[in-house]
């Protein structure tokens, strides 16, 4: 009983203790607040799921963007778990199960990033595929016309890949020829100065001067556009693949540094039964 109790002390005085109780309360808070992170990601995706009216055309289950976060918040959420309780326990089990799968998401996460800059012609296609049905869907879905104007408006685009995509639109067709919106684009495409003016695109595909249309509407497709931002902003990028991929190289390094103290404690407590 004197040795047992002589041990337990040994372990709980952090002043023989090998394991660094710093480095103990940083592992948790920085579990902790994925574990939070992961938890807001599962609330939002689910909420955006059961909230999700007029996007079913440009998704399925598979690559709905809701479906995606909530699987991707409680993926970080289960991760986490273990890293909090691993850390608030001293569990080399949990702790090592922690670290290895933090190593799988860092595996993936990079293995997504090559996947996109090798398959982006698909990519493209994929994205173009559902812009061509919300502009087809653009008069009839309210949600689909707001989700559309909001994205010309802020890239200074119009159409997928160009302006005639608005061809795909019975309203915006030229051949059309009895509606007031024949050969024309939605006033989103305009140039700022002339989005008071909502009719400001009406017909104005009728009239195929490039240099013309260029000082009325945006003539880039969203696609193109979307691409020369990444570009120009290279970056950013780069900022924020480092912001992904530092934290889970940080938490596998400490992570393995705790461990070993865990370990190098448990063997000191050993050597303490047997002297003792």
């Amino acid at each position: 009983m004197d040795r047992d109790r002589d041990v337990d002390n040994l372990v709980e005085n952090p002043q023989e203790t090998k394991v660094s109780l710093k480095l103990k309360y940083f592992l948790l808070g920085f579990s902790m607040f994925f574990w939070l992170i992961g938890a807001l990601f599962a609330a939002i995706g689910g909420y955006t799921v059961s909230q999700k009216t007029g996007f079913e055309e440009l998704s399925d289950f598979a690559t709905d963007p809701g479906i995606i976060l909530a699987a991707l918040g409680c993926f970080i959420f289960f991760i986490s778990s273990f890293g909090v309780l691993g850390s608030l326990r001293e569990n080399v089990c949990l702790l090592k199960t922690y670290k290895y799968l933090l190593f799988v998401g860092l595996v993936f996460e990079l293995i997504c990033g090559l996947i996109a800059f090798a398959f982006w012609p698909e990519v493209k296609k994929m994205v173009d595929s559902n812009l061509a049905v919300a502009i087809e869907k653009y008069t009839d879905n309210v949600d689909l016309r707001n989700m559309i104007d909001k994205l010309q408006r802020e890239l200074e685009c119009c159409g997928s890949l160009t302006i005639d995509d608005w061809d795909s639109n019975p309203y915006f067709s030229c051949k059309n020829r009895e509606s007031y919106r024949s050969c024309g684009v939605p006033w989103s495409c305009c140039l700022r100065k002339y989005e008071r003016n909502r009719q400001c695109g009406y017909g104005v595909r009728k009239n195929r001067v490039h240099v013309k249309m260029a000082n009325e509407i945006y003539t880039i497709g969203c696609l193109d556009k979307g691409f020369e931002f990444f570009r120009n902003n290279m970056m950013l990028v780069a900022g924020m693949a480092v912001a992904f991929t530092l934290p889970l190289l940080i938490g596998i390094f400490l992570i393995h540094i705790f461990v070993a103290q865990i370990l190098s404690q448990l063997v000191k407590v050993e050597k303490e039964k047997i002297y003792l």
